[in-house]
């Protein structure tokens, strides 16, 4: 139901306002080699971030109700290890004190063991339906609430202006599709569609032979289900799918009325050997 507040009992907000969601991996979310899929884990940060404003009444339809929405602007996930199906995730995330327009939130997970499977850095902001514009992050801090200041850690997001600079050499060209499930609760095209896209521009013999090991993504403009996207894949050279641990660029642009090309999204993924991501650490 939406608006719906009782807890659930998979998830739940602690005293210090970190709040842990526990996941049982379903078939659907491993691939053909029964590894967590990519999507699998970027959909768990959003979800346990969701949930979690969600119970401090900030969630997509409370914010709706104030012409408000939730954007996220960048994301930079480590993996560690890929989960097996049908493995327990046990997913940890807060916010940390917000700055100007930015809304900075942690995820982590890792198996019931204890044994961490990715970190994931995220970039937040609230933004008026209204003007189209952010709005300042203080505005929510307050409801939000953010752990002990000791407590937070540090949302590390470097710059990637070498990555990108040295990643001259196109290796793939893609047009994806915009299907009707690719749109989300603000009628955007969804976050998770680019990084399926990412995946699919790529020859089903390198996903077979590798996963990725960083994900690095930032949403530029917002992209809706009538735009004609392309994708541009770039890498130091010609031999990146075969080296063992391989870098790429993404860059994906909307065709405009005009004919001109508005840059909307980029990323930069790394990639290790699919047995390396295996390994228990």
């Amino acid at each position: 139901m939406m608006g719906k507040t009782e807890p659930m009992s998979n998830f739940e907000i602690l005293e210090n306002n970190k709040a842990v969601l526990h996941y049982n991996l379903t078939s659907n979310d491993v691939d053909g080699y029964s590894q967590t899929r990519i999507h699998t884990y970027e959909n768990l940060v959003q979800e346990a971030a969701g949930l979690h404003a969600h119970y401090r009444q900030l969630g997509i339809y409370d914010l709706q109700k104030e012409n408000k929405t939730w954007v996220i602007a960048r994301s930079r996930m480590e993996i560690y290890r890929y989960g097996m199906w049908p493995e327990e995730i046990k997913v940890m995330t807060w916010p940390l004190d917000s700055t100007g327009f930015n809304c900075p939130r942690h995820v982590e997970a890792a198996e019931e063991n204890g044994e961490k499977l990715f970190s994931c850095e995220t970039k937040w902001a609230i933004i008026d339906f209204t003007t189209g514009r952010p709005l300042r992050a203080a505005q929510i801090a307050d409801r939000l609430k953010t752990p002990p200041k000791e407590e937070q850690g540090e949302s590390r997001l470097p710059s990637l202006v070498d990555e990108e600079k040295n990643a001259q050499c196109i290796i793939s060209r893609y047009i994806p599709h915009i299907h009707y499930l690719d749109t989300d609760l603000n009628k955007h095209v969804n976050n998770l569609s680019y990084i399926t896209w990412c995946l699919e521009a790529l020859p089903n013999d390198f996903r077979d032979a590798y996963k990725p090991s960083l994900v690095d993504v930032r949403w530029i403009r917002q992209c809706y289900r009538h735009d004609n996207l392309s994708v541009v894949v770039r890498a130091e050279d010609g031999n990146e799918l075969t080296k063992d641990e391989p870098g790429l660029w993404y860059d994906f642009f909307r065709t405009e009325e005009s004919g001109a090309q508005t840059k909307v999204f980029e990323a930069w993924m790394k990639w290790k050997k699919r047995e390396d991501m295996l390994l228990r650490k």
